[in-house]
């Protein structure tokens, strides 16, 4: 059963992870890679790694179902992302990516229902 603290731990792991992603993806566009390396993003975005491994073993320590807890951190990370990428990058979606996205998370919702 997913408590309502597992589900905060989920939601904000999946948050931080999206977010150090996004990061990486604006530092890398921008620098060659060894200017990457040594930005000052890099630093936020190792803390941001470091705190989602903190929520990962609170989720651990505290007998939460993972395999539970993977379901609807993909489920989140991906509606992150997807979010992300249209409103920070400007990426578009085509009409079949979008049916694949919302195929893959009714999948994932339907792996979760316990149906």
């Amino acid at each position: 059963m997913l408590t309502l603290s597992g589900g905060v731990a989920v939601f904000a792991s999946a948050l931080l992870i999206a977010v150090a992603d996004a990061l990486i993806k604006k530092t890398g566009n921008s620098t060659t890679f060894l200017s990457a390396t040594l930005s000052p993003w890099m630093l936020l975005i190792c803390i941001l790694y470091f705190i989602q491994i903190l929520l990962a073993l609170y989720i651990f320590i505290n007998k939460g179902e993972l395999a539970l807890y993977a379901n609807i951190f993909i489920v989140f990370y991906s509606i992150l992302m997807v979010l992300l990428g249209i409103f920070a990058f400007k990426e578009h979606l085509t009409f079949v990516q979008g049916i694949g996205i919302v195929l893959a998370l009714t999948g994932a919702l339907l792996l979760n229902s316990g149906l």
